[in-house]
């Protein structure tokens, strides 16, 4: 089992409606959805970093070595027969 850290938030009246609706209709607690959406939010932020590294690479890369000519034409060519 996880360790896990209890600790008190406060939320607006609509937010708070708004999980305990969500927690209500999924038959969950409002803390397990809270942990669901920290969650997904910590991914979606994860994601964004990976992408902005991503970009950082690739901005690096074309500085490095050009940028690389479009292959669609030439793939489009093989998948159809031509050589």
């Amino acid at each position: 089992m996880m360790d896990k850290k209890q600790f008190t938030i406060r939320l607006p009246q609509a937010t708070f409606d708004y999980l305990t609706s969500k927690a209500h209709d999924e038959n969950k607690s409002v803390n397990d959805v809270m942990v669901d959406i920290t969650e997904e939010y910590i991914k979606w932020q994860n994601a964004e970093n990976t992408i902005k590294e991503i970009i950082v690479l690739r901005e690096k890369l074309k500085d490095e070595y050009g940028v690389h000519p479009d292959s669609t034409e030439d793939i489009r060519k093989l998948r159809e027969g031509d050589r």
